[in-house]
C-alpha cells in the first residue's frame, strides 16, 4: 500500500474515531435517558388510570349513597312495606340507576331476590348470587364483581365496580347495588387520559380495547380482583425512532466526516509525499545508472533536508563512479598487462633455449646440427602456436560481439551440440534430459560456443575417471535452464568466488578465459552462469536465461 494512500486512511480514522468515542456514550445515555422517560410516563399514565378509577368507585358510591338516603327511596321503603306486590315494579332500579348516573342497579329483599334490576330488567324475581354477595363485604368501598348485562349478542358478564347499602324501613330491609361498568366507554376514556392502548381483560378474554400502540410495546397491569385486569400498552417506537434517528445523523456525519477527512488526507499526503515519490523516483533512476539525478521537489523539514542530501550524494556519486570506473579501467588493463606478460613469458623461455643451443651448435660446427634444428624448432613452433592461442584468446575476449537474439527452443539446441559428443571418451556415459517447449531469445552461435566449453569442461574433468554426465533443459515460469553435471572431482568452495575472473584456471594449461567469456555471453543475454554441486562428487554449471513463449516471440517478430 502506498505511503499516500496510508496517510489518507490515518486522516479518515482519526476522524471516524472521535465520532465513534462520542456516539456511543450519547447513544448509552439517550436510550437510558428515553427509558427512564417511558418508565416515568407510564407511572404516571397507570398512576392516572388507577385514580380515575377510583374516581369512577367513589362517584359510583356516593350515589349509591345519596339515593339510599333520599326521600325517594324511603317512599319506596314504606310503598314496599305496606303494599309490597305493587310498590317495586320492573322498571323502579331502572328510572332510579338513571337519575344518578349509575349503570348498575338492583334492589333486593331480605333474602336476595331481585325486586328490581336497572341493568338486566328481566332478572326481576330470581336470585343474583353474584351481585347479591357485595352486601356481605365489609369494606365500605366499591369492589369488582362480573354482572351480566343484555348485549345486541345476548347476555354477556361485564366487570363492574358496586357497592351495596341497605334500606331499612321498620322491620322492612331492602339492599341497593349499585355502580359503574368496566366498559367501551371506560376503555376508551382511559385510553385518552393515558395516551396507551387500553385493554379490559377478564381471564383470558379481551372485553374491551381502545386507543393503539405502535410496536415495540410494553405492557403494565391494573388488577381489579378476580373480576377483570386493565391492561395498559405503552408504545417504544418514538424512542427506538430516536435512537435511530441519531444512528441515522451519526452515520451521515461518518460519512460526510471520513469522506472529507479522505479528500483532505489525499491533498496533504499528496503534497506531503510529492518530495518522498520524487525521491523514490530518483533512487529508481540510481540503480538503472543514471547517477547524475537531481531532485526538483520543494519540500521543508527533515524531508527537505533528505532531497538536499540525495541531491549532493548523486553529484558526489558520479564523480566518485567516474573516478572508480577510471581506476577500475586502469587496473584491469593492468591485470590483463600482467597476465598476458605472465603468459608471454613463459613461452619465451623455450623459444630462447632453443635458439640458443642452435646458436652454439652451430658455432661449434657440431656433426647433429640438423638433428639440434629440427628439434628445437618443434619446440619454437609449438610455443608460437601457445602464444597465438593466447592472444586470439584475448581479443575475443576483449572485442566480443554484440548478440544477435532470435527465439530458440533450448531442447534443440542442447542436442544439436550434444551431437557433436556422439562418441565421448571411454567411461563416459551423456545421459540428456531435455524439455521440450523451453525457449529463450539467444544468439544461437554465441549460446552453442558456452554449452561445447561447459560439455568439454566436463568431459576434462572427468578424464581418466569416467561417470554419467547428465545434461538437462528445463524451465520454469520465468527461466529458462540448462544443466551440465559432471561426476568428477568438483569445485572448491574457495575457488568458486574466482571461478569466473579472466585468467583465473586449476588446470594445467589452461587460459582461464573459457568460463569468463561464457559468463559474459550470459551477461549480454540478460542470464547468468552459475555453479553448484559438492566437492568431490562433480560440478554442476547451470545456464539461467529469461524464458520467452514461442507464439508471442513469433508474433513480435512477424512482419
Amino acid at each position: 500500500m502506498r505511503l499516500r494512500t496510508r496517510l489518507a486512511l490515518a486522516f479518515a480514522l482519526l476522524a471516524l474515531v472521535p465520532l465513534a468515542v462520542v456516539v456511543l456514550p450519547t447513544l448509552s445515555r439517550l436510550r437510558d435517558t428515553l427509558s427512564r422517560e417511558l418508565d416515568a410516563r407510564m407511572q404516571a399514565a397507570t398512576t392516572s388510570a388507577q385514580e380515575s378509577l377510583e374516581r369512577s368507585a367513589t362517584t359510583a358510591r356516593r350515589a349509591v349513597e345519596e339515593l339510599v338516603d333520599s326521600a325517594a327511596m324511603d317512599d319506596l321503603a314504606r310503598e314496599a312495606r305496606e303494599r309490597p306486590t305493587r310498590a317495586i315494579q320492573a322498571g323502579t332500579a331502572e328510572a332510579l340507576m338513571k337519575t344518578r348516573g349509575l349503570t348498575v342497579l338492583a334492589l333486593f329483599d331480605r333474602g336476595g331476590t331481585v325486586l328490581s334490576s336497572g341493568h338486566l330488567p328481566a332478572r326481576r324475581g330470581d336470585p343474583d348470587p353474584a351481585l347479591f354477595a357485595v352486601t356481605k363485604v365489609a369494606s365500605s368501598k366499591p369492589v369488582p364483581v362480573r354482572v351480566e348485562v343484555r348485549t345486541s349478542s345476548g347476555l354477556r358478564q361485564m366487570p363492574a365496580l358496586v357497592t351495596a347499602r341497605p334500606v331499612d324501613y321498620g322491620d322492612l330491609r331492602l339492599w341497593a347495588v349499585g355502580g359503574v361498568l368496566l366498559d367501551d366507554s371506560l376503555a376508551q376514556h382511559l385510553a385518552r387520559l393515558t395516551q396507551a392502548q387500553v385493554s379490559l381483560v377478564s381471564g383470558d378474554t379481551e372485553l374491551a380495547r381502545a386507543g393503539t400502540a405502535l410496536p415495540p410495546t410494553v405492557a403494565r397491569e391494573l388488577p381489579l380482583g378476580d373480576a377483570a385486569t386493565v391492561r395498559l400498552v405503552f408504545s417504544r417506537a418514538a424512542a427506538r425512532e430516536a435512537e435511530e434517528g441519531v444512528m441515522r445523523a451519526f452515520l451521515l456525519l461518518a460519512g460526510l466526516g471520513g469522506a472529507f477527512a479522505m479528500l483532505l488526507g489525499l491533498l496533504v499526503s499528496r503534497w506531503m509525499t510529492r518530495p518522498v515519490e520524487a525521491l523514490t523516483e530518483g533512487a529508481r533512476r540510481v540503480a538503472e545508472g543514471a547517477l547524475d539525478v537531481q531532485v526538483t521537489a520543494a519540500a521543508t523539514g527533515e524531508v527537505g533536508e533528505l532531497v538536499r542530501t540525495f541531491n549532493h550524494m548523486t553529484s558526489e556519486l558520479k564523480a566518485t563512479t567516474e573516478r572508480l570506473v577510471a581506476s577500475e579501467r586502469i587496473a584491469a588493463w593492468q591485470e590483463v598487462a600482467r597476465r598476458l606478460a605472465h603468459e608471454i613469458k613463459n613461452p619465451l623461455t623455450p623459444i630462447r633455449m632453443s635458439l640458443e643451443t642452435l646458436l652454439a651448435a652451430q658455432e661449434a660446427g657440431h656433426p647433429r646440427f640438423p638433428e639440434f634444428f629440427k628439434e628445437s624448432a618443434g619446440v619454437v613452433l609449438e610455443e608460437v602456436d601457445r602464444l597465438r592461442r593466447i592472444v586470439d584468446e584475448f581479443s575475443r575476449f576483449a572485442r566480443m560481439p554484440k548478440p544477435q537474439l532470435a527465439p530458440v527452443d533450448l531442447s534443440e539446441l542442447t542436442q544439436s551440440v550434444l551431437a557433436l559428443y556422439a562418441t565421448p571418451p571411454e567411461g563416459i556415459q551423456i545421459l540428456p534430459a531435455l524439455q521440450t517447449g523451453v525457449v529463450a531469445r539467444v544468439d544461437r552461435d554465441m549460446l552453442t560456443q558456452v554449452l561445447v566449453n561447459l560439455v568439454k569442461n566436463a568431459e576434462e574433468a572427468m578424464a581418466g575417471k569416467g561417470g554419467p554426465l547428465r545434461v538437462r533443459v528445463k524451465g520454469t515460469d520465468a527461466d529458462a535452464i540448462i544443466e551440465v553435471e559432471d561426476s568428477g572431482p568438483g569445485i572448491p568452495a574457495e575457488h568458486r568466488a574466482r571461478i569466473f575472473e579472466p585468467y583465473f584456471t586449476t588446470k594445467d594449461g589452461g587460459t582461464g578465459l573459457g568460463l569468463a567469456i561464457a559468463a559474459r555471453i550470459l551477461q549480454e543475454h540478460g542470464g547468468k552462469l552459475e555453479v553448484g554441486g559438492e566437492p568431490g562428487q562433480g560440478a554442476r554449471f547451470s545456464v539461467v536465461l529469461p524464458r520467452a513463449d514461442l507464439m508471442a516471440t513469433g508474433a513480435a517478430s512477424a512482419p
